[in-house]
């Protein structure tokens, strides 16, 4: 018995170190893109907005995509071309991972138990539209998105389950840089408002208990989302 007590208490430890490598990763990506901006925006020669011909674009959020190998969300915007040139996108966002987690225990190093099993699955969605204003190769723009988000977390070994939803608006500016005449870096802040739901049903102590939560809240998300992104 004394094994399964420790083992939540080293998982802790585990989680907490590659949170902090997450983050580490996180502001290294986030360093190395301001200064390609910063770069591409010193180098880039005056020069009037080119001619618009690429009508869609898909962005891959990389925020994630270096820690966990799969990106958070993949956005496919519909360009809203005017005489000839690009005055803003509209933008169509869908995310969804699949989980399962398995814990398995030895006290001999060989003999391997299965002590827990946990299956998490979400889904997320959004809509939105950007304007857009192009100086050299930089593209300034602001917008807004709304979307939703639904994840449902099963315990298999206990009588166990978490709903998750949460409804959110989020107004949003950015910056993208031009790479080449299809492929850019883009990185975007915004001011994330939020409803959020869930409910748990049953625990590993009282499995007849039942909790639910609603909140709003409101927050700065920096970044909100970092892109790399492909036009044709």
């Amino acid at each position: 018995m004394y094994y399964k007590f420790i083992l939540p208490q080293a998982l802790l430890i585990i989680k907490s170190k590659k949170c902090k490598e997450m983050e580490n990763k996180k502001i290294a990506l986030f360093i190395g893109i301001l200064c390609l901006f910063f770069t591409g925006i010193t180098n880039s020669k005056a020069q009037n907005p080119t001619t618009a011909t690429n009508k869609y674009e898909i962005a891959v959020d990389l925020q994630n995509f270096f820690s966990d190998g799969i990106p958070d969300k993949v956005l496919f915007k519909l360009n809203n071309i005017k005489d000839n040139q690009i005055k803003g996108a509209y933008r169509f966002g869908i995310g969804a991972t699949y989980l399962v987690d398995k814990y398995h225990v030895t006290q001999d190093d060989d003999n391997y138990e299965l002590t827990g099993k946990v299956e998490k699955t979400n889904f997320s969605f959004s809509f939105g539209y950007e304007f857009q204003k192009q100086l050299n190769k930089a593209i300034f723009y602001y917008g807004a998105d709304i979307g939703s988000y639904f994840s449902v977390t099963d315990d298999m070994d206990y009588p166990k389950t978490d709903d998750y939803f949460k409804l959110y608006f989020i107004p949003f500016a950015g910056v993208k840089i031009l790479l080449t005449n299809n492929l850019s870096l883009a990185f975007e802040t915004g001011i994330e408002n939020k409803f959020e739901y869930w409910k748990t049903e049953g625990t590993n102590v009282a499995p007849d208990n039942r909790v639910k939560h609603t909140n709003y809240l409101s927050r700065i998300e920096l970044p909100y989302s970092l892109t790399f992104n492909f036009s044709f």
